[in-house]
């Protein structure tokens, strides 16, 4: 999800609907709350109509990551997923000058989107930079919540991953509180991170926190199937 006015300046059009069909799907969120069988699962068969292993990037924004990481493994899907519209049109933009066909992008809330993944499904997920939106008006929108982690339990594959980024302290030890109450999420040491990870393209958000010298949290989990399976 975009943060500050970063989004609202992108100079971009919405894409042409031949393009806009290949790469964006737009859930309205009344729609897909009310009529959720209207849409197609997010998963691979669904989105791609293949078994590829599929990762799923949560307020993708522009797409940074996903563009980068479809371009170098072609043979798994990526999906970005984020609320606000300029964002996609710059991804799609961007994932057609590149004629990658292994990534798309959805435009919905993420909170009812979750609804559409099948259980254990997701070999990988990424929660990177969300917007912290501590007015409480804003609170019930933040990415980083108990229904992430409950859902992520359901969703992931078995040894599939969440990988969470924040320059926030304060949310950083969030993840750590609500990691007590999903056993099926296991943290793992640094030295056992994802390794496309390591050398990750740094997004826009990454650049702009590490150049203002915020600290650049990060924590990624492992699915323990069994552990959610024996609650």
């Amino acid at each position: 999800m975009g943060r500050g006015r970063y989004p609202a300046r992108l100079k971009v059009v919405p894409p042409p609907e031949e393009l806009a069909a290949r790469y964006l799907h737009v859930w309205p969120g009344h729609t897909l709350y009310a009529y959720a069988e209207r849409f197609p699962p997010l998963s691979s068969p669904g989105l791609f109509g293949n078994e590829q292993p599929l990762a799923l990037d949560i307020g993708c924004a522009t797409g940074d990551l996903v563009l980068a990481l479809a371009a170098a493994y072609p043979d798994r899907n990526y999906v970005g997923l984020d609320i606000v519209a300029k964002p996609l049109w710059r991804a799609v933009e961007r994932a057609v000058a590149a004629d990658l066909r292994n990534v798309c992008f959805i435009q919905a809330d993420a909170r009812l989107a979750y609804r559409q993944i099948p259980a254990v499904s997701l070999a990988m997920a990424y929660v990177y930079f969300p917007a912290p939106l501590l007015r409480n008006r804003q609170r019930n929108q933040r990415l980083i919540s108990p229904i992430l982690f409950t859902q992520m339990e359901r969703c992931l594959a078995p040894e599939g991953r969440l990988s969470i980024m924040t320059d926030q302290p304060a949310l950083f030890a969030e993840c750590e509180t609500l990691l007590l109450h999903h056993p099926g999420l296991r943290p793992l040491p640094p030295e056992h991170w994802s390794p496309a990870l390591t050398g990750m393209i740094k997004s826009h958000y990454y650049q702009r926190w590490e150049a203002r010298g915020r600290p650049i949290l990060r924590l990624e989990l492992m699915h323990n199937l069994r552990t959610v399976s024996d609650r």
